[in-house]
């Protein structure tokens, strides 16, 4: 049985689609619970949603961030596995009885990610590798744009097509099946990080352990990508870039920290900036200037209290 964990913020008609997903076909059978966490959303996503048995809503007062939120999901479940969902993923026929059978019958995986597909059915990118210092300097230089066979991207694999099942690094928050045991080993997400690079500092923990995950091909879902995210482009940026700061200032040597503590503030600005001029997208540069006007208010967050 699985317990599934959503945190909802803003997502629209997309919550709605995700939930009759999971409560259809061939995956209702295998859920315990699904537990729908709404960060203080000021849309009408929750009116959409049915009353269900198996359906567990906690609303927050505030928005409390994904990492926290998440957290408050995963405290709340019981099964012996737990499916971390975003608001704008689909489930299909039989997502989780195939999620089920794969890791019941591989005892080395902690973490199984699946192939996402896109709106138009292709194949999105959802695998990461652990970013080093250097790698994340030749992103901010926009090295990765210009010349990505030579410099792969410090994080997300767009350099490889997802067509094969495989071990990698990290797979995407979108969709992470899990065994509910791996936060006693581990405990939860690190709270410091507000919003993106809680999964990737989550999983770099379970590989320091010796943990293991795995990308399965043949497991499907769909994925609309920053559904609820788009409509505010300068603070999804911020957001970004003060988490790859709070990773960097958590993993990286005091050298590899200030390297790309310089490089965002440099080198990333420009090349950005760069790149929206040549390709006409001047009313983007306001985003972008705002963003940064965000993240020289807002540094990485230094106490060690958060959980994690």
């Amino acid at each position: 049985m699985v317990d599934i964990v959503i945190v909802n913020w803003n997502s629209g008609t997309l919550l709605k689609k995700c939930v009759d997903s999971i409560l259809s076909g061939g995956n209702e059978a295998a859920v315990n619970k699904i537990i729908i966490i709404d960060n203080h959303s000021a849309d009408q996503s929750m009116t959409g949603i049915s009353l269900h048995k198996k359906l567990l809503v906690i609303q927050n007062p505030e928005n409390l961030g994904f990492a926290r939120a998440c957290n408050q999901g995963f405290r709340c479940c019981t099964a012996p596995y737990v499916l971390l969902l975003n608001p704008d993923t689909q489930l299909l026929e039989r997502t989780i009885p195939h999620c089920l059978d794969f890791m019941q019958g591989n005892g080395d995986v902690d973490i199984l990610g699946c192939q996402l597909l896109n709106d138009r059915g292709e194949i999105s990118i959802s695998c990461a590798r652990f970013p080093t210092p250097l790698r994340l300097l030749a992103d901010s230089a926009g090295l990765s744009k210009i010349a990505p066979r030579i410099f792969t991207p410090a994080i997300l694999m767009t350099d490889w097509d997802h067509l094969q099942s495989r071990y990698v690094d990290e797979v995407m928050g979108a969709f992470m099946f899990m065994h509910t045991d791996i936060f006693n080993r581990l405990g939860y997400f690190d709270e410091r990080f507000f919003v993106y690079y809680e999964e990737l500092d989550f999983s770099l923990r379970l590989a320091q352990k010796g943990g293991r995950t795995f990308y399965h091909a043949q497991i499907k879902a769909m994925h609309t990508g920053m559904g609820t995210t788009e409509a505010i482009k300068a603070y999804r940026l911020f957001l970004n870039l003060r988490s790859r700061l709070q990773y960097a200032k958590k993993h990286f040597s005091a050298a590899g920290y200030i390297l790309v503590y310089l490089s965002t503030f440099t080198l990333e600005f420009i090349s950005r900036l760069f790149f929206l001029l040549i390709s006409g997208r001047f009313r983007e540069i306001g985003d972008l200037i705002k963003s940064y006007r965000l993240l020289v208010r807002n540094k990485p967050v230094d106490s060690q209290s958060a959980k994690s």
